[in-house]
């Protein structure tokens, strides 16, 4: 046992040692790719979500027209400031976000019973402007509304004559959209870390020792080649599960941190989710080193290493494709295929859907076992005279 912890004491101080390794295993994957990832989400939702309970200004063109429209705006928090003469100019440049102009006929448009016209100005190149339009055309359809029932009322018509179907909709899900958006985010997340972990270490364990002709005195040394490739296997398994680790915590730090609590309805990822998430992802971490250390022992030259092995993250992207192509539930023997009966389980406890132990077992029996055979595989090829030639 001793010896198998020598092995992969130096490996993995060997692997601490180069700065790209590092940056990549512990830094590029686990931090950055999240804040990539995670922070493009967060902010574009932020543009997009809308605070009715926040006062904000709105410049009026002819508000002495509609005093009763300028009261019902400030009591949906829209303030009524005179918009300036080159209001257009200054919407272009953004200086101003959007402007309600109404028009000399709009109360004479209303006492007749017809519609009565509002112009609203936007920058459509403006995601600033976009949202407060949408927030003022949101206000202004519930005032039309309104004013349309009351219409109808004061002629002895029900308002539903204007409305023969009344279409309701209801989704069933937990979380809405974001499960959806999230159980993928965290999915790839976990395992585009799991390979960014191990990938310099997994390229130089082999490839790289048999360049710099270190393989071979390595080699000759009086330890079973079980041996050796057991601490080599841990510790790509050390970087894999370190990153895996790293990258959850980032998320977890993200969503915890950055102050935006106007977000929590659209966008809801919890602690717990997150840790049973990584729970379990956790048998993904013994295939993604198995499948890295057989890779590697497998290819002759660094570079052929890194070919293969980039060719390898394509993998993690095959379940999405599946449920792309078919929205099926995947369940059953399916589970037991690496990635995919992770990604499946992740999705479900991110929805805050359920799953049985039964597919629980599938998924972790099914994964720990290719990355048996994927480390006797890495075995056998240890074992061959080939290892050593370039």
């Amino acid at each position: 046992m001793n010896q198998i912890w020598t092995v992969a004491l130096k490996e993995i101080k060997d692997n601490i040692r180069d700065r790209r390794a590092f940056f990549f295993a512990l830094i590029y994957g686990p931090v950055l790719m999240p804040l990539l990832m995670v922070g493009p989400i967060l902010f574009s939702a932020k543009n997009n979500v809308i605070d009715f309970d926040a006062t904000s200004d709105l410049y009026v063109v002819g508000a002495e027209q509609a005093p009763n429209l300028i009261q019902m705006l400030l009591q949906n928090n829209l303030v009524a400031k005179p918009a300036p003469p080159n209001f257009r100019e200054k919407l272009r440049s953004g200086e101003l976000a959007v402007v309600l102009e109404i028009s000399d006929i709009y109360g004479e448009r209303l006492r007749e019973g017809k519609p009565a016209p509002l112009f609203v100005y936007v920058n459509h190149s403006s995601k600033d402007s976009l949202k407060a339009a949408n927030q003022l055309k949101s206000v202004l359809s519930r005032y039309s509304a309104e004013l349309g029932y009351w219409r109808l009322n004061a002629r002895g018509l029900s308002a539903d004559l204007s409305t023969p179907i009344k279409l309701v909709e209801e989704d069933v899900s937990s979380q809405g959209i974001s499960g959806m958006l999230f159980g993928f985010m965290v999915y790839f997340l976990i395992m585009f870390t799991m390979m960014t972990g191990g990938f310099y270490l997994a390229v130089d364990i082999t490839a790289g020792e048999r360049e710099r002709n270190s393989l071979e005195p390595l080699l000759s040394l009086p330890i079973a080649r079980w041996r050796l490739v057991a601490g080599k296997y841990l510790a790509i398994l050390s970087f894999v599960a370190t990153s895996a680790s790293l990258a959850v915590a980032c998320v977890y730090l993200i969503f915890t941190l950055v102050p935006m609590d106007d977000l929590h309805i659209v966008l809801n990822l919890s602690g717990t989710a997150l840790v049973q998430s990584f729970l379990v992802a956790l048998p993904c971490m013994f295939f993604v080193a198995a499948l890295l250390l057989a890779t590697s022992a497998y290819t002759r030259t660094p570079k052929e290493a890194q070919t293969y092995i980039s060719i390898l993250y394509l993998l993690p992207m095959a379940p999405i494709l599946v449920k792309q192509l078919s929205d099926a539930a995947m369940s059953g023997p399916l589970l037991a295929l690496p990635y995919l009966g992770q990604f499946s389980l992740i999705d479900r406890i991110i929805k805050a859907e359920s799953f049985s132990l039964a597919e629980l077992s599938f998924s972790v029996g099914g994964t720990l076992l290719c990355a048996v055979v994927l480390i006797v595989v890495a075995l056998s090829l240890y074992k061959r005279e080939q290892i050593l030639r370039d």
